[in-house]
Parts: structure tokens; C-alpha cells; sequence
């Protein structure tokens, strides 16, 4: 686990709505086809999984999942919706990016980030760089309190 300082980031996105699951991996597959069929899928791209409801507070059927491209600048107009990703300060976990790995990482997150100072008004991301995903590596990010950071 490192610590990371993000910006804000600007997405490109597409969103669903309802259960989080097999949904949220077929808007990914969708999402991926959309970047290749505009030309936008390249060696940097960094894609952003966001599940943005609690399952535990929010019923199946309202639960947001948002999947979207950071965007650098250099992209040429793509169609999508854009909206802003706050930054912070964020503890980040590599994963193997396979199911299991993605399983074990949601089951083990209240022990892997119990001495962390969690924010729990921002959403984990799911991030998916080129080069780690080309490693068979994914990342959580999971957003952390920014005043409760000295000595992390």
C-alpha cells in the first residue's frame, strides 16, 4: 500500500444504474469498445471505476456506478458526459486483476484499511493504468481524511 496525492480529475464517462456486479463489468467492457471505436484507448489511458452508492444504505435498483477516462488534455471531443473527480489524498492497494484478486481485496478492505483514516463521503476507485493492467495489476484507491494524515 502507498499513499497518494491526487488532483482533481476530469472523466469522461458513462454510468449505470442498479446492482453492483456483472452490470458494472459489462459498462466496463462497453466503455472499453466506445474508447477503441473513437480511436481514444491509448498506451496512458487511465480508466476510473467509481461504485458511487453504499449497497449497504442504498437500494439495488438506485445504486450509480460511473466508468470513465481521465482526461489529459490531449483527447479530441468524444461524445461523453465529463464531470470532475475531487482529489485527495488517497491510500492505494495493487491488485491482481483477476476475479479473485478483486473478491479477496472488497472482503479484506475492513482489515487492510482499519488503521487508515478512511473518508467515507468520497467513493473508491477502481483504477485501471495500461501499464498495470498489462502487468495483470489493478488499483484501489481508498480516499483518506486529509486531516488525519500526519505520521501516515
Amino acid at each position: 500500500m502507498t499513499i497518494e496525492k491526487l488532483g482533481d480529475m476530469q472523466i469522461a464517462y458513462m454510468r449505470r444504474t442498479g446492482g453492483y456486479g456483472e452490470g458494472n463489468r459489462q459498462l466496463m467492457e462497453q466503455f472499453k469498445r466506445y474508447l477503441r471505436e473513437h480511436a481514444l484507448l491509448q498506451e496512458d489511458t487511465t480508466i476510473l471505476g467509481i461504485a458511487l452508492d453504499d449497497p449497504a444504505q442504498i437500494p439495488e435498483d438506485r445504486q450509480r456506478y460511473d466508468v470513465g477516462m481521465i482526461l489529459t488534455g490531449r483527447e479530441a471531443p468524444c461524445g461523453l458526459p465529463v464531470r470532475t473527480v475531487a482529489g485527495g489524498r488517497w491510500a492505494v492497494f495493487e491488485v491482481p486483476h483477476t476475479e479473485e484478486g478483486v473478491s479477496d481485496f472488497w472482503r479484506d478492505l475492513p482489515q487492510r484499511a482499519a488503521r487508515l483514516p478512511v473518508d467515507g463521503t468520497r467513493p473508491i476507485l477502481e483504477r485501471y493504468a495500461h501499464p498495470k493492467v498489462s502487468a495483470h495489476i489493478c488499483e484501489f484507491c481508498v480516499p483518506l481524511r486529509e486531516s488525519k494524515l500526519r505520521g501516515i
